[in-house]
């Protein structure tokens, strides 16, 4: 899985983008659980195990 993505797959379920951090990294939140996942920029780069991580604190797995 790209970062990319991991991203859309964020976006449906849900999450906005809620501002875009210094660097390489956004800022996304899910208006009804209230949850803020930081995610970082690099597209075309694979995520490896990190996209399970940040899928579980998203509550998406």
């Amino acid at each position: 899985m790209t970062w990319a993505e991991l991203i859309r797959r964020l976006r449906s379920a849900g999450f906005v983008e809620e501002r875009i951090g210094k660097g390489s990294h956004r800022k996304l939140f899910h208006p009804i659980t209230k949850k803020e996942i930081w995610v970082s920029i690099h597209t075309k780069q694979d995520v490896g195990r990190l996209a399970r991580r940040i899928l579980k604190d998203a509550g998406l797995e």
